[in-house]
Formats: structure tokens, sequence, C-alpha cells
């Protein structure tokens, strides 16, 4: 599990939603957090990028090991294997710092390499529990634990990260963060509920809440984002969740726009699922006919039939079989 402390750190540290007006200075805000402390000092006139004269008397190395960090990081992005080689050389010159091993968690996580990253992540972590705070630090943590299938590991991640998603400069990558945390927190009901485990308390002045209400929340937070790449998975995964958490004639009229509008599942297959037999029921859902009853039967036929969620894909079934049959299909009755 997570260490307390850096779960208390980050959602303390949690900000309110941005305005539209900030995108652009909080983006600059965020680099500007992702930089180590040990390469920052905050004085009167301003954060300053390089060490101070005093910073570098007591570590003569400390300007060379920073401008590895900024080129390990500047590489994320467009060359992740070169990243891994600045943030090592970073990690020889001046060994014993956080920076490094986040830096070589998060080029192993773009390089594919799933349990390298999970490991520099607990060495970071282990070292500074703060150095994992900054946005796209946090995503791709959040990231590698799903993967890793630390659900509510990644589950207390996504909730602190959700209030910052517009620290992230990509547009798809906010909604990106949304989608995930919506399965992870699908994910994590299920688990709970198969386990008989219940959900941390609420303050008794707090509503009592359906299963998925975290997950359908995020999910209607990507829809009233601009389009994007992902908004056909967003439309289709909020009316599975609608689904399973009993509200049916929310999840028909979800699922009557996502038809009407022609939304199919995003081509190369969806990489935000915590459940990966979810990829039938989704594609179900964007079916119809012969399609859909087989993908149903998929569903049910595999782990899916064993989960909480199993009558509500038996009902969808159902509906499938009874369905008038589209316009120009053949075959029998």
């Amino acid at each position: 599990m997570i260490p307390s402390v850096f779960l208390a750190s980050i959602v303390l540290a949690s900000p309110t939603p941005p305005s539209s007006g900030q995108g652009a200075s909080l983006v600059a805000a965020a680099a500007a957090s992702g930089r180590p402390q040990e390469c920052a000092s905050t004085v009167r006139r301003g954060l300053s990028r390089r060490p101070t004269v005093w910073e570098l008397a007591r570590a003569p190395e400390l300007g060379r090991y920073c401008d590895l960090v900024a080129r390990a990081k500047a590489l994320l992005g467009s060359d992740p294997a070169a990243a891994k080689s600045a943030a090592e050389n970073a990690e020889k010159v001046l060994p014993g710092y956080a920076a490094p091993r986040v830096l070589l968690a998060r080029s192993a996580l773009a390089l594919g390499k799933i349990d390298d990253a999970a490991r520099e992540f607990e060495a970071a972590r282990g070292k500074d529990p703060r150095s994992v705070e900054d946005p796209p630090t946090m995503h791709d943590l959040a990231e590698v634990l799903r993967r890793t299938g630390k659900l509510e590991d990644a589950l207390a991640v996504y909730r602190a990260l959700v209030p910052r998603i517009d620290l992230l400069g990509s547009p798809d990558r906010r909604v990106a963060v949304l989608l995930e945390a919506a399965h992870v927190s699908m994910a994590v009901a299920a688990s709970r509920a198969a386990s008989g485990a219940a959900p941390a308390e609420a303050p008794v002045a707090e509503p009592k809440r359906a299963p998925l209400d975290e997950a359908a929340a995020y999910l209607r937070e990507a829809r009233q984002r601009p389009p994007s790449a992902l908004s056909g998975d967003v439309l289709l995964s909020l009316v599975l969740v609608l689904d399973r958490n009993g509200d049916r004639v929310q999840a028909d009229a979800a699922l009557a726009d996502a038809r009407a509008s022609g939304v199919r599942l995003r081509a190369g297959g969806p990489s935000y699922l915590a459940a990966t037999e979810d990829k039938s029921c989704l594609e179900a859902l964007a079916a119809e006919g012969a399609a859909a009853v087989k993908l149903w039967e998929t569903y049910l036929a595999g782990p899916g039939g064993k989960t909480p969620w199993a009558a509500s894909a038996r009902a969808r079934l159902e509906a499938a079989k009874k369905a008038p049959r589209p316009a120009g299909a053949k075959g029998g009755p």
C-alpha cells in the first residue's frame, strides 16, 4: 500500500479545479513544481532555475546533476531511452536523491517496462514521498499501480490527481485520467463487493451513495470536456457504469445518444481498462443484434460472469436477443 504520509501530502496539496483562463500559466506552474527541491531555491527574487553559489559550494556536482535531471525530464516524451541514460548519469553524479529515480520510473513506463517502473517509483517514494506529486508524475504513478494490479493504491492517487488535471498539458490526457479513474473505481467497487468488504465509512451527514457514483462522476466530468479521440469511449463507459449502478433509464438515454452518433471504441483497443473483460461489454453496447448477443455471452462465459455486474450483463443480453433485427440484416428469425 502507498505510505499514508504520501497520500496525506497529495490530498492536502490538491487544489480546486482552475478556470480555463489560467491554463497556460498553470501548466507552466506544474512544470516548475516538478523541479526537484535540490535544484530550486525560493528566494525573494523568485524561483531560481540554477543552484545558488552557496549550494554549489556545499555540493560542487550539483550543477551537473541538475542539468542531467533537466535533460532527462525534457527527453521523456520524445526519447525515453535517452531520458533513462541522463537519469542514470544524474544518479551517478550525485547519488541519494529521489528525482533520478522518478525519472527512471517514468522512462521505464514509456519504454513499456512496467515492473522496472514500479520498482523505481517505490525507491523514489522511499527517499522522498513528495517526489511524485507533480501531476504528470502522479499520472504515470497511477498508471503503473493500475497496470500492476494495485487498484486500491491507484484509486487513491487518481482521487488526488483529478482536481489537478487542468495542470496537465494535453486535453486528451486530462480526459484519459478521468476515464482511467472511472474504470479503476469500478474495479475496486467490484473487488470490495466480491470480498464482502465495505468502503470506508462516510461522515454521518453525507448521504449514502450507490457503489459506482464516483465512477459516474468522473465520466460525467469527462463528457463535459471538449471532444477528443476518447469521446466515444467515455460515452460507452458512462452507459456501462450507469447500467451497473442500477440507473437503467439514464443508461438507456446515454446509449441512445451513443448509437445516434455512431459511437465506436477507439481503434487499437482500450488501454484504460482496469478489468480487461469489460472490453466485451463496451463493444457489446456499441453493437446491435447478433453481434451484441455474442459479445454479452462472451463476457458472461468468462470472468465477468462471476462479478457483481453479471446480472446487469444478463439483462442486456436478454434485451439484445429481443431487439428488432437491424434493417437490411440477413439470416434466420
